[in-house]
């Protein structure tokens, strides 16, 4: 199983999840990544090389939160993955993010965000690849950074940074909706049994 964070994380922010999957069963790898410096195709270039030099073997699974999902949507889209296995995206704005479309009419924000904007945030994700089983967990629970940030409560449900309407994709085979935030996807104790449970029954393409 490889694990991808989001924007502005390093990976360390996934730690209890690794922690609680490991537990589960299952073999982690993570996927580190820098989300300002590099684009989202940049760095799915780079997790292409990471798996290769991974060697792995057999099903492979992929969790990935956020801007992660995305990065993970330019890697189906621009490489042969013949391995194996479902996905599981936790809170990913496949549709784009209106926070990320306001922080860019700002200096600062186009700053913060950094290459994220570069065929990312801002609606520019490819399509995601109906082949392959995959569940997204969205969160309902609005009180977030994006709130902050985008200076306002955010229209409709959201998880406080990604609204529940942009996760939506017609190629998502299975989806569930929990009282949490956009950073709890991350550290909830339920949505590790969600995933565990998803990821359970053995190989699938």
């Amino acid at each position: 199983m490889v694990l991808i964070h989001g924007v502005l994380m390093s990976g360390r922010e996934m730690s209890l999840l690794r922690f609680r999957l490991r537990r589960d069963g299952f073999d982690v790898r993570q996927y580190r990544y820098e989300s300002r410096r590099y684009t989202p195709v940049e760095n799915a270039q780079a997790l292409q090389q990471a798996l290769i030099d991974w060697q792995l073997e057999g099903t492979v699974h992929f969790v990935a939160h956020s801007l992660g999902g995305i990065v993970l949507a330019h890697f189906f889209n621009r490489y042969q993955w013949r391995h194996p296995g479902r996905v599981v995206l936790l809170g990913v704005p496949l549709r784009g993010s209106s926070v990320a479309r306001r922080l860019s009419h700002s200096p600062w924000g186009r700053w913060l965000l950094g290459c994220s904007l570069v065929d990312g945030l801002l609606q520019q994700a490819p399509p995601w690849p109906g082949a392959r089983k995959t569940l997204m967990i969205a969160g309902t629970w609005g009180l977030g950074l994006g709130r902050v940030l985008s200076l306002g409560r955010l229209p409709g449900p959201s998880d406080g940074v990604v609204r529940l309407c942009e996760v939506e994709d017609a190629a998502i085979t299975d989806r569930l909706v929990l009282p949490v935030n956009h950073t709890q996807l991350v550290v909830s104790s339920r949505v590790a049994r969600a995933i565990a449970k998803f990821l359970s029954p053995g190989p699938s393409a």
